[in-house]
């Protein structure tokens, strides 16, 4: 069970926010969560200074801007290797077998799912783009 995480100087509320239970770290959604947390349980004799906030919603904001960057080149990742797959249609290539022999033959197809994509090589379908060693 995850350990609820409490705003720094704020008292323990009711309804803290877990760690992210996928990746045991924060989120741009857990560092907003925070952000109001800390907002909604600040004591009102003392409030966050106008500085500190700035630098906490800039920190959201570059937080933000790096995890939809982040996203986008993983997209372009796919897209990049995809395109190269397609490629190899008609091309003659070596690559290795799941037991770790060497074969050849003729990309005849690429399979989209997903889980990824595979190679049609001589009819043994399955085979991973990575598995290529040789285009020829």
């Amino acid at each position: 069970m995850p350990t609820p995480v409490q705003t720094p100087g704020a008292p323990s509320a009711a309804g803290a926010t877990p760690l992210s239970q996928a990746t045991g770290n924060l989120g741009k959604d857990d560092f907003l969560k925070l952000l109001v947390g800390q907002l909604r349980n600040q004591n009102p004799l003392e409030p966050v200074k106008d500085q500190e906030f700035m630098g906490q919603m800039a920190a959201f904001s570059t937080l933000e801007q790096v995890t939809n960057l982040s996203a986008s080149n993983e997209r372009l990742n796919q897209t990049v290797a995809a395109s190269q797959s397609i490629a190899l249609i008609g091309h003659q290539v070596s690559y290795l077998k799941p037991d770790g022999t060497s074969a050849e033959g003729l990309v005849e197809h690429v399979s989209f799912s997903d889980e990824g994509f595979t190679l049609t090589i001589n009819g043994e379908a399955g085979v991973a783009p990575g598995q290529v060693t040789e285009v020829r």
